[in-house]
């Protein structure tokens, strides 16, 4: 009698262990036109993933047209040396998990994108250790790293995840291939979604391995040169081709724009690198110019504004000239686009 029910002790604690992995994958659908945004959140967690005012601002992005929001998942490094991939907290993951949830109980469909940032500023598109041993030790926590993201994302019923981000110095290496096909199969075995790649805007035509996603993904800081209507329109031939050639619809995961004069023209730069003066004109130009010719361009299948705090009317949330478009004549301009028929429909 005391074997049996010790028996069955062990089972309820293994059940009790992972209920998270146990909960039913039922997620929104990605839609045929993704109008999406990235939702950051801002450094109080009674303001971030998950909370109050976190799903208040869901609500208002469902107002403005968004059918799909991206959430971010932080993983960090030392410096470009470092082998070991440091993934989030416990409670930080939960309150990633809560958001997924709570975007999806609002019809949303989501995107789990899990970042790579090194302590000491570097950009992770530098990554490449140089010794054989040192790649095979960063690809094994790397896998480990992807992999608990799997997790989350298949426990939270995300829409789609990406394997990875903006890793320009090894995504063209046949090296890179080898590993993404063993790392996409496991990963699949895991979450039964969508997977796909966010690659910088100017690593994506080298990408090794986009055979291996279903959608070619961008991080589309392109410079929009000469001026925002000609370049954007540039660019989206640029987007279609890319289309053609990775053989599979392209997402812009990221694409965004300071309220500062030479916005389109350095978008990737970060508001605190640069001087300039505050110009919310300037930022809602280079959003109109944009969304015209990149939303419903022939091969891409949407966009994702870069990016929403979590609490975008705090204004210690993002500089003057930072990114958020909310509050700003350039959030009139999304709406539209948004919420508008597409072109030619």
């Amino acid at each position: 009698m005391r074997c049996r029910l010790l028996s069955l002790v062990l089972v309820l604690g293994a059940c009790k262990s992972q209920p998270r992995e146990m909960a039913s994958y039922d997620p929104v659908p990605l839609p045929s036109r993704v109008a999406a945004a990235n939702l950051r959140p801002v450094g109080d967690i009674r303001r971030g993933y998950g909370s109050e005012r976190a799903e208040a601002t869901l609500t208002r992005l469902k107002e403005l047209g968004v059918n799909t929001v991206v959430f971010l998942l932080e993983g960090r490094m030392k410096d470009l040396e470092d082998t070991e991939i440091r993934a989030p907290s416990d409670s930080e993951l939960e309150r990633i998990q809560e958001g997924l949830v709570s975007a999806r109980r609002l019809g949303f469909a989501t995107v789990l994108i899990p970042h790579l940032y090194l302590d000491d500023g570097q950009w992770r598109g530098h990554i490449a250790p140089s010794a054989a041993s040192d790649r095979a030790a960063w690809w094994s926590s790397y896998s480990a790293f992807l992999l608990r993201s799997a997790r989350l994302a298949r426990s939270g019923s995300a829409s789609v995840l990406s394997v990875g981000v903006e890793l320009k110095a090894l995504s063209k290496e046949p090296e890179a291939h080898r590993h993404m096909e063993t790392l996409t199969a496991e990963v699949r075995e895991v979450f039964p979604g969508h997977l796909t790649y966010s690659a910088n805007w100017d690593e994506a035509e080298s990408v090794a391995f986009w055979g291996l996603v279903d959608f070619a993904g961008v991080n589309g800081y392109y410079p929009l040169e000469p001026d925002p209507v000609r370049g954007a329109e540039k660019v989206a031939r640029r987007l279609s081709a890319l289309a053609a050639y990775a053989g599979r619809e392209v997402l812009v995961l990221e694409v965004g724009y300071r309220a500062g004069p030479a916005s389109h023209l350095r978008p990737w730069e970060w508001p605190e690198e640069v001087t300039e003066d505050v110009d919310e004109n300037a930022q809602a130009e280079a959003w109109a110019a944009v969304l015209a010719a990149w939303l419903d361009a022939p091969g891409v299948r949407g966009l994702g504004v870069w990016v929403i705090p979590t609490d975008p009317d705090d204004p210690a949330s993002e500089p003057k000239n930072g990114f958020n478009p909310l509050n700003r004549p350039a959030e009139r301009v999304i709406e539209r686009a948004f919420r508008g028929p597409p072109i030619g429909g």
